[in-house]
């Protein structure tokens, strides 16, 4: 038997399994299971294990709320997709379980906050549509206001727009 914390977690990392699930719970933004042991392993943390039912321990890693920016720069300059799950309603004041929910998804390419990004790079986010030997290409820098550009080109030359670009994410 599993605690409601514990089912919460499961649901709301459900809707997200290809990202790590910052899970806030009080002063801590914490991960469960495999997304522990990642993190643990990715930030040089502590890897740890906490009771979520009879007997029931599951890993655990967790970073505290008022460094989030550190860790999550650090999880997104490897190319990790981070879902961060806030606490929606007040614990001095909630009945039960706190309410959570995804705040935002942070992947490479939609960082916006300055202090997450390298000082004088571009952020670009491309998408790529390939049909035979033609591709489209479309890119966007969401850190600034530069809007989108597009090309079309060979299969042969995208590569080495690729390469100039140096794109922090691709979508396909």
């Amino acid at each position: 038997m599993t605690t409601p914390v514990r089912r919460q977690y499961l649901r709301i990392h459900q809707q997200y399994p290809d990202a790590i699930l910052l899970f806030r719970m009080g002063d801590f933004y914490e991960t469960f299971d495999e997304d522990a042991k990642l993190v643990a392993r990715e930030l040089d943390i502590a890897l740890t294990s906490r009771e979520m039912g009879k007997g029931e321990r599951v890993p655990l890693a967790g970073v505290p709320y008022h460094a989030l920016d550190g860790y999550l720069a650090r999880l997104i300059r490897k190319g990790y997709k981070v879902a961060i799950c806030e606490q929606t309603s007040d614990p001095a004041t909630s009945r039960g379980l706190v309410d959570r929910e995804v705040v935002r998804v942070v992947t490479p390419g939609t960082v916006v906050e300055q202090a997450l990004l390298e000082d004088g790079t571009n952020n670009y986010l491309v998408s790529v549509v390939a049909d035979g030997e033609e591709a489209g290409l479309a890119y966007t820098d969401v850190s600034s206001s530069n809007g989108v550009s597009v090309a079309q080109m060979g299969l042969s030359a995208l590569a080495l727009e690729l390469g100039r670009l140096s794109p922090a994410e691709v979508l396909l």
